[in-house]
């Protein structure tokens, strides 16, 4: 009997405390270091991190924004450069702004809403609108009004022309929410303005000036005056106005946190990448300063040689300037917008008239000066900059046409590391006059305007795909042009 007993008692304890522990079972059993939701603020480094890696992989940003571009040549392995972009390049771009950036962006939004954190909604939707319109400004129309709506795993696409009305109202209300300044963001989540709500605001808003300025020749199609706009942005005072605005990722000296231009090049010894005779000639041809910066000399006599874009020399790596070692530094950093390209815009919008209602040769000649004594700046040579703006191929002649091609021109230069960026203005701007390199892949007879679509979306969502190259108005073909492009 006292064994029956103990044992009765024994399972009666033990039947308590199963009670007991499913009672709290929930709250005993989370795992701290695994929280369901995390802090809105946490999300932002990664999402920053990913999409500069993005905008600077030499697999990407390199192979088909700086060859593009022509501002770099590569010696060795150049299909990309003769307009053959490997798929997987292509993809990778597609999928990790969606998977990772804008996915994240638009989660980070969600939480920080539950939080009543204003700054970091706005901050999110400053980051939504710069993926959108990179992707966008690299294939077409693509996905925005239906992406990552719940249960629907083939969102539709939308017109370029519909991205870009949404990209306006994304930074309108990033500019609404971070003006009231509500909310924290820790410093160290924050890698572009370590918690500077109101330097969020100033990119959010000269975000807004580039998005006008891109769209500038085709905004009425959607009935956005371009002049009204920008006016309107340069009254409220809330635009970049030194090189401590520019919105910058700061690499690590180490990878995998350095440059990726660094990692390829340098870590990964790709010194197949020289800077181009296209860029070298225009540099040397006009005194600039920043040649020392952007390239390496060949010899001791400091002598500088591009290679002709295209042009395979696979066997004379070193009788071709490598990047300047500004550019191979691993701590180089990734820019998202910088206050040089905010004063060329403003150049742009006087020499158009989109300030005054006339062409404002004077106040574009202003901004002009500003944007590239800022880049010079940047690339350390801006005690330089006054004698470089009176030389000849520099100084405005007194044309509004010789006043929009230095503008070009100039932007062109400035842009130099930030391939895709760079790219994308020659495909807007039309300057420098640039040729399809020699050797170009078969039937390719001009520079790409476009990637081709994410082989993904033929496979998987084929319908919308299809639809989506009617709207495209021309093939899937890196030759088909985009809608600003007139």
């Amino acid at each position: 009997m006292k064994k029956i007993s103990i044992l009765f008692v024994s399972i009666l304890s033990l039947s308590i405390l199963s009670v007991s522990c499913d009672a709290d079972f929930e709250n005993v059993n989370k795992n701290p270091n695994r929280p369901e939701v995390v802090p809105a603020h946490l999300l932002l480094g990664n999402i920053i991190r990913i999409n500069q890696n993005v905008m600077y992989g030499m697999q990407q940003g390199g192979d088909m924004g700086m060859c593009w571009s022509q501002q770099v040549s590569k010696v060795q392995y150049n299909d990309e450069e003769r307009y053959i972009p490997r798929p997987g390049a292509v993809d990778g771009i597609w999928t990790t702004l969606y998977s990772s950036v804008l996915t994240s962006s638009q989660e980070m939004y969600k939480i920080a809403d539950s939080e009543g954190n204003e700054n970091l909604k706005g901050i999110s939707l400053v980051l939504q609108a710069n993926a959108f319109q990179i992707l966008t400004d690299l294939y077409g129309p693509i996905p925005f009004k239906e992406f990552n709506v719940p249960n629907n795993v083939k969102p539709a696409y939308d017109t370029q022309e519909e991205v870009y009305k949404g990209i306006l109202k994304m930074l309108t209300d990033a500019d609404a929410l971070l003006a009231s300044n509500t909310g924290d963001v820790p410093t160290t989540s924050d890698l572009v303005y370590k918690g500077d709500a109101t330097k969020w605001r100033k990119l959010a808003n000269s975000l807004h000036l580039k998005a006008l300025m891109r769209i500038s020749k085709v905004a009425g199609e959607i009935d956005v005056n371009v002049s009204t706009e920008v006016k309107k942005l340069v009254a409220a005072g809330n635009l970049m106005t030194s090189n401590a605005d520019s919105a910058q990722l700061n690499y690590l000296a180490a990878q995998p946190d350095a440059n990726p231009i660094y990692e390829t090049v340098v870590f990964g010894a790709r010194e197949e990448y020289k800077v181009s005779s296209i860029m070298v000639d225009k540099l040397v041809g006009s005194n600039d300063p920043r040649l020392g910066v952007f390239a390496s000399p060949i010899d001791n006599a400091g002598n500088y040689a591009g290679n002709i874009p295209g042009t395979e020399n696979s066997g004379n790596y070193d009788d071709f300037s490598a990047l300047g070692d500004f550019y191979l530094d691993p701590t180089l950093p990734g820019v998202i917008l910088s206050y040089a390209q905010v004063e060329f815009y403003l150049a742009e919008a006087a020499n158009e008239g989109f300030l005054t209602g006339t062409n404002d040769l004077v106040a574009a000649a202003d901004h002009y000066n500003k944007g590239i004594t800022a880049n010079m700046t940047f690339n350390g040579v801006g005690a330089s900059a006054p004698a470089f703006l009176t030389e000849p191929d520099v100084l405005f002649s007194g044309t509004q046409a010789d006043a929009k091609k230095k503008i070009g021109e100039q932007m062109w230069i400035s842009l130099f590391g930030q391939g895709f960026e760079a790219w994308t203005e020659w495909r807007r701007t039309g300057f420098p006059a640039l040729l399809p390199v020699v050797n170009a892949a078969p039937g390719v007879t001009t520079i790409p305007s476009r990637l081709f679509y994410n082989t993904s979306e033929v496979t998987f969502n084929n319908a919308s795909y299809n639809a989506g190259v009617v709207l495209l108005k021309g093939p899937d073909e890196i030759t088909t042009r985009l809608w600003w492009m007139k």
